[in-house]
């Protein structure tokens, strides 16, 4: 009897690849993929879920695990991480030197409880004195999900006519949060530059000092499908294991290089110096100490009204991973 035939929405990533091509096995799971937009598959996930199986934000499905309705089992597969102290931007002319003096300032983010903010927020916080509730926030879209805001935050949402990037260029806000990088430092404009102007020292700086690698997106099945067929989300995390593991192989192969860098074999050389051997680690175990601080951090900010055990954030099928 063939198996079934599941919907996998991921984004455009190396990691993905060898599920498109075949050449990892989901061990009778047919998956029909679909590459979108992170943005995209969480909206979509969350108002309607759409698909089988996707990446999911570690803050979305951590507030959905809190709420006790979650739609989805979670997998400790995570597609997505990235150090942000590259997103925190300044106007020139805010009276903003370092992150010491971000607070009481005018601040603008895409969205409140997104898994980037929840960690740069964290970080702030955690390590320079940041107070979320000094500062008056402007937020371009809506949350994802109902969030209840920390008690004494102030927010408000733009208008239509108003843009992240010409707020943060005529220094209608002083700072900005923001993964991608903004309009106006991309056409490099003088009035904006990065709080961290050597982001990549900080980042390893914040590494070598507290060990974690922020995670930003996991992979969830819908729990229905789950409970119609329980082996599944076994298979598909395998799968996943499988083609990070032959990601990782190319990436290392010196003979044609598999993504456009110049200096890979060296970038290479050096992630393994500094990460180990298994520099983007799957499973629980591994990455209890970034699950604990995120989570600690998702409760901080209003996520989850309750501190959350790690275990609770995915299916009992990977327990002992």
């Amino acid at each position: 009897m063939a198996g079934p035939v599941l919907s996998a929405a991921f984004g455009n990533y190396d990691r993905i690849s060898p599920l498109h091509t075949g050449a990892v096995s989901t061990n009778g799971i047919a998956l029909r993929i679909l590459t979108l937009s992170p943005t995209d598959i969480f909206r979509r996930m969350c108002a309607k879920q759409e698909f089988d199986i996707s990446e999911m934000s570690m803050g979305a499905h951590a507030f959905l695990t809190a709420s006790g309705k979650s739609p989805f089992v979670g997998m400790p597969a995570f597609v997505s991480r990235a150090f942000r102290h590259g997103m925190v931007y300044a106007n020139v002319d805010s009276g903003i030197a370092g992150p010491e003096d971000l607070n009481g300032k005018r601040i603008v983010i895409r969205e409140w409880g997104m898994t980037a903010v929840v960690w740069i927020v964290g970080i702030l916080t955690e390590q320079y004195g940041f107070d979320p509730c000094s500062v008056e926030w402007i937020a371009e879209l809506q949350a994802r999900v109902p969030i209840e805001l920390p008690r004494g935050m102030r927010i408000r949402y733009m208008t239509a006519e108003e843009d992240l990037s010409t707020l943060l260029d005529s220094g209608a806000v002083d700072a900005a949060l923001i993964h991608k990088v903004p309009a106006c430092f991309e056409r490099k404009s003088p009035r904006v530059r990065r709080l961290f102007p050597d982001f990549a020292a900080a980042e390893q700086a914040y590494y070598a000092s507290t060990g974690l690698h922020p995670i930003m997106h996991c992979v969830v099945a819908r729990r229905d499908v789950h409970e119609q067929h329980p082996g599944a989300v076994a298979s598909v995390y395998q799968a996943l294991v499988d083609a990070r593991r032959l990601t990782m192989t190319a990436l290392c192969d010196t003979g044609a290089y598999t993504a456009m860098i110049p200096f890979l074999p060296a970038i290479m050389e050096n992630t393994i110096q500094t990460f180990g051997d298994d520099y983007w680690p799957y499973g629980i175990e591994r990455n209890r100490a970034d699950l604990e601080r995120f989570v600690l951090y998702a409760h901080q900010q209003g996520l989850t009204p309750r501190l959350l055990a790690i275990e609770e954030l995915f299916d009992k099928t990977f327990r002992n991973t």
